[in-house]
């Protein structure tokens, strides 16, 4: 399992290059799992602040350092391994992205999450495509449109629209419980594939997806059966 806390503060331009840095360097240490865990930064570290401290977002950028940003959260979100973001204290907008972006969202009880705004409206980055999947379209609406004004969401907000699955307060032990049970390396980008694909896909034409996927499975359990037999011979 590979590891880092993120200062969620940082710049999108910043923020771009960690992530890249980190999602690389979970590549070529074959990572199983990679972690982030969202720092609220300077700011939250005060204590009793109010959301208008946290720097905007996605603040002076232009369409290319945002399409840089954008194509940084797609490789991360397809890494072969499984990809989980722990969140806690004030984080602001690109906390939301990220956690969109991940298989497994964990929330610190005391999570406020700023939601990314432009010009008084909601941000329209890749943040609302993930979420009307993760959500559904009426919980998308509902974020989008009618709670972009609030600025914020708290932890009970945040799991209840989907933008996290649970609240911890043992973060530390919840990652190792949550990763002990995760799958192979070679089986995250297609098991993530075949999910991501099938509220947009028919039965009939995910069909064969599946059987060459169950096709793979079964030739992997007769390799290794082979294997263990052979290895039971030789050691008598």
């Amino acid at each position: 399992m590979l590891r880092m806390r993120l200062d969620a503060s940082q710049g999108m331009a910043q923020l771009t290059k960690t992530l890249t840095a980190f999602r690389e360097q979970a590549e070529d240490e074959r990572a199983t799992a990679a972690v982030i865990e969202l720092d609220a930064g300077d700011a939250a570290d005060a204590g009793g602040i109010s959301d208008a401290v946290l720097p905007d977002w996605p603040g002076s950028v232009d369409v290319h350092t945002v399409n840089k940003w954008e194509r940084a959260l797609r490789q991360w979100e397809r890494l072969d391994a499984v990809t989980l973001v722990a969140a806690s204290g004030t984080c602001g907008g690109p906390a939301f992205d990220l956690l969109l972006a991940a298989d497994v969202r964990i929330a610190a009880p005391g999570l406020r999450v700023a939601l990314p705004t432009a010009s008084g409206g909601f941000w329209p980055g890749m943040a609302l495509h993930r979420l009307a999947h993760r959500v559904g379209v009426s919980g998308a609406r509902r974020l989008a449109l009618c709670m972009a004004g609030s600025g914020t969401l708290d932890a009970d907000q945040a799991r209840e629209l989907g933008v996290v699955d649970e609240m911890t307060e043992a973060l530390d032990d919840r990652i190792s419980e949550i990763l002990a049970g995760s799958p192979a390396r070679g089986d995250v980008r297609l098991l993530r594939g075949l999910i991501m694909d099938a509220p947009g896909t028919s039965f009939e034409e995910a069909l064969g997806t599946h059987l060459a996927a169950c096709d793979r499975a079964l030739r992997a359990a007769t390799t290794a059966g082979s294997t263990d037999t052979d290895t039971g011979r030789g050691e008598r």
